[in-house]
């Protein structure tokens, strides 16, 4: 059950990172959609990024504590 719970963490890291990407590189998302414009859209696109390498680099710390705890 350890197990799932990371593996649906490490997905939800990749998947703010995929999106947030999306957000400031394609046209799928126009700044017409976001409040202040095209400096939200950016904004908000590296905020998803920055948020999904804070996701992972905490499940890898957290996952290494408990991989060095005694059984």
């Amino acid at each position: 059950m350890e197990k799932l719970i990371l593996y649906i963490g490490y997905t939800a890291a990749t998947i703010f990172i995929g999106l947030g990407i999306a957000i400031l590189f394609t046209d799928y998302f126009p700044a017409q959609n976001f409040v202040g414009g095209n400096n939200m859209k950016i904004i908000f696109g590296i905020v998803l990024i920055l948020y999904g390498i804070y996701r992972n680099v905490i499940l890898t710390i957290k996952h290494r504590k408990n991989d060095e705890l005694p059984s």
